[in-house]
């Protein structure tokens, strides 16, 4: 490549402007069947970005329901949303440059593309490194939230939608708000005392549940029949892991085609590059 740069600077500059013709996608040559195979990896590669960018969104909005209990997926996910978004904008220049033998383009897709291979493999590893972290992680995280029930309107939403969801109260246990949250305390002076909130009662079908199915439960003999005693930790704990597993695998899934991708665009780079020098070495032979 460095002698086939060497020579077009030795060439006449008013030779530099001369347009060389375009190859076709379909031509029997091995340069054509390049400049087909690269086209195809983009267009693909269109694909993967869109696909990246709505499972980051769609982790993210389920992701918003939990956030003021535990925010392990913010990172990961964010950073899918981003690299989809650089991804699809990264294939449409690799089809231009592609189809109009650009090297400029076909530098910039080089270059972003081996770019998001490594964030996205950075993506991987971080993904498994939050899963690993989150038995401790979430114990101390939860219980704040335990502490913070009634005083935080957004950290009502996110416990109340969790207790309902994975049918459990608390923690631990139900036990955890009357340990943990003044609100609850069987000594508070509020309506609520010895009690949970009303989501971690158990819902029958056709029954409209009143706003203190929860209160002064404690010591009551048909507790088990009223309120889900089992904590969430178990249930945050797997659906947090089920979001990092799908996004740290969908990640690296995605970056090792890219290893041909970076291979098959160097390739044509160079092609390209030559052919532009020996077409121009061509014409100006013939003067």
């Amino acid at each position: 490549m460095a002698g086939s740069e060497g020579m077009q600077k030795m060439l006449p500059e008013a030779h530099q402007k001369r347009k060389h013709p375009l190859h076709p996608l379909c031509a029997r040559t091995a340069f054509s069947c390049n400049k087909l195979f690269l086209f195809i990896y983009a267009l693909l590669f269109l694909f993967v970005g869109i696909i990246l960018i709505a499972i980051g969104v769609l982790v993210e909005l389920h992701r918003d329901r939990i956030e003021p209990v535990n925010n392990r997926l913010a990172v990961p996910t964010a950073l899918l949303i981003v690299v989809g978004l650089v991804i699809t904008i990264n294939a449409l220049c690799g089809m231009v440059g592609t189809i109009m033998e650009k090297p400029f383009l076909l530098k910039l897709f080089l270059v972003t593309t081996v770019l998001c291979f490594l964030v996205q493999i950075a993506i991987g590893i971080i993904a498994f490194i939050y899963r690993e972290q989150l038995p401790y992680a979430v114990s101390s995280e939860f219980m704040f939230a335990i502490k913070g029930y009634k005083k935080d309107p957004e950290i009502d939403v996110a416990l109340d939608w969790l207790q309902t969801r994975y049918k459990c109260c608390g923690f631990r246990s139900y036990e955890d708000y009357q340990r943990e949250n003044d609100e609850y305390r069987c000594t508070s002076d509020k309506a609520q005392p010895c009690g949970v909130p009303k989501s971690c009662c158990i819902q029958r079908p056709g029954v409209t549940l009143p706003e203190d199915c929860g209160f002064r439960i404690t010591g009551n003999a048909t507790i088990s029949e009223l309120i889900h005693r089992e904590g969430c930790t178990d249930a945050l704990i797997h659906w947090l892991m089920e979001h990092l597993d799908l996004v740290g695998a969908i990640a690296l899934g995605f970056a090792i085609p890219q290893i041909f991708g970076i291979l098959l665009s160097y390739y044509f780079l160079r092609k390209v590059k030559e052919y532009r020098v020996w077409y121009r070495v061509d014409n100006f032979s013939y003067l």
